[in-house]
């Protein structure tokens, strides 16, 4: 009983700050950023590079995931399987499945446009100058992918975050 309430306040405290994250970074982070233009870029620098916030999100994917997998496994090993069988089981299994989903796409998408663009920003920034029309078309090119894949993974985690708040009630 220890070990499931270990597991339960990893993954509800760690999964609260993942999801809450994405949908701020989604919502409201990167429109904002967008909007603000070339001084967006620097807030974007701080919060990325500087605070590291995709290291801290990723952290705190893969102990949401990790903890959640344990009590998913609990739950199966003690019923021999039908647990998995049962629409609580079921519904748990979609939500893990869309919260990995979520997590390739911001490991595989997310990061590394993330750090392309700070490439991109600190080579600019160096050049004491405004972006060539080459370096402006590449940073908006990154700057769409990045909103479409945080927007694509937040609703990921939406699906997760609603899979996991009612699968024990159904």
């Amino acid at each position: 009983m220890t070990t499931m309430i270990v597991f339960r306040f990893i993954h509800v405290l760690f999964g609260v700050f993942w999801a809450g994250a994405v949908f701020f970074v989604a919502a409201f982070l990167l429109p904002g950023v967008h909007a603000s233009g070339p001084a967006g870029g620097s807030v974007m620098q701080e919060v990325m590079g500087k605070r590291r916030f995709p290291v801290v999100a990723g952290i705190a994917a893969g102990l949401t995931i990790l903890s959640g997998a344990g009590m998913y496994w609990h739950n199966v090993s003690i019923s021999s399987g039908a647990w998995a069988r049962s629409t609580p089981g079921i519904v748990y299994g979609v939500g893990a499945i869309a919260a990995i989903a979520g997590a390739v796409i911001f490991g595989a998408v997310i990061g590394p446009t993330g750090k392309k663009m700070l490439e991109l920003g600190a080579a600019i920034r160096s050049a004491g100058g405004p972006p060539t029309p080459e370096q402006a078309s590449t940073l908006g090119r990154l700057q769409a992918r990045l909103g479409s894949a945080s927007r694509l993974g937040a609703s990921c985690l939406l699906i997760a975050v609603v899979a996991m708040a009612t699968a024990r009630y159904l």
